[in-house]
């Protein structure tokens, strides 16, 4: 059986790995340099930078479980009731799959199905076909962009899945740099501070994750990040803005950052088009939800 994933992050990784011992033959699709999605990692030379999500702080035994097992396995680290990434959180996406079956910098913007087969096609008019089944597991407003016939009433679901974005600020230094965290979160944009280096015990080198918060985001989401960081900065004050000028800054928009309602339902599948979508929108919105979706997706038996 040949079976196609759409989108490497944290829900198309897990439902992989799921799969992976009852099929052999699985190709995973992700439209970026890499997999994690919101899981993700920039690499500055032998550094790494966490610039999503930071770390796990599971809510229910089922990711504590699997954080559990990340961590005998070497790719997190426990401190109390917290998670940590040893080596960059996107290894928690790298660990689920294997290499040789992932396609990346392919956005799979076409999918039909053809003599009970799925074809599929990305952006630059590539196409890949013969496949059994296949899985979607990216936001809801990127499914709907897609051109993939659904049923109606799947497509109205879709449609009302509705998101908060997150504009994030990666800043970086081989200087030893502090920031006044109690000065910034005076600044109303700004819901979260990340102490990057200190996570990761470095001594030579300053990195700070700043995210904005959700309100901000959401009104802006429609320009481009160099737009959106031009806003962001001229919002601090003169003596932030100085110093800021001692770090690289490399800008990121979290478009679906976090899904604020969700379906009533674990997944969809539907037998009969041998297609299925999970994600963190499926019976709750976060990462909980995404991991007990992608599990039972991977737990039914398709022949």
């Amino acid at each position: 059986m040949k079976i196609a994933i759409i989108g490497a992050g944290f829900s198309g990784c897990n439902l992989y790995n799921n799969l992976k011992e009852k099929y052999e033959d699985i190709t995973i699709f992700e439209k970026a340099r890499g997999v994690g999605g919101r899981l993700s990692t920039k690499y500055i030379e032998d550094k790494f930078i966490d610039y999503g999500t930071s770390s796990l702080i599971p809510i229910t035994d089922d990711l504590k479980m699997f954080c559990l097992d990340l961590s005998s396995n070497g790719v997190v680290k426990a401190k109390y009731d917290e998670f940590i990434p040893k080596n960059g959180i996107n290894q928690i996406c790298k660990f689920l799959i294997k290499e040789k079956d992932l396609v990346k910098n392919c956005k799979i913007t076409k999918a039909r199905l053809e003599n009970n087969k799925w074809i599929l096609e990305d952006e630059n008019h590539n196409i890949y076909k013969d496949f059994d089944l296949l899985f979607i597991t990216i936001p809801a407003p990127q499914i709907l962009q897609m051109q993939i016939e659904l049923p109606d009433d799947l497509k109205e679901k879709l449609s009302n899945i509705k998101y908060d974005s997150i504009f994030s600020l990666i800043l970086y230094s081989t200087e030893e740099i502090k920031l006044d965290k109690n000065l910034l979160y005076e600044n109303p944009d700004i819901q979260n501070i990340i102490n990057n280096s200190r996570k990761y015990l470095y001594k030579d080198f300053s990195s700070y994750i700043i995210h904005s918060t959700r309100e901000f985001a959401n009104c802006v989401n429609e320009k481009t990040k160099e737009e959106i960081c031009e806003i962001f900065l001229s919002n601090l004050d003169d003596e932030t803005k100085e110093l800021f000028e001692r770090f690289t800054i490399i800008a990121h928009l979290w478009k679906y950052a976090f899904a604020k309602t969700s379906l009533d339902m674990p997944y969809f599948l539907n037998d009969e088009r041998n297609l299925g979508i999970c994600g963190d929108y499926f019976s709750h919105s976060n990462m909980e939800a995404a991991l007990l979706s992608s599990e039972l997706l991977g737990s039914v038996k398709y022949s």
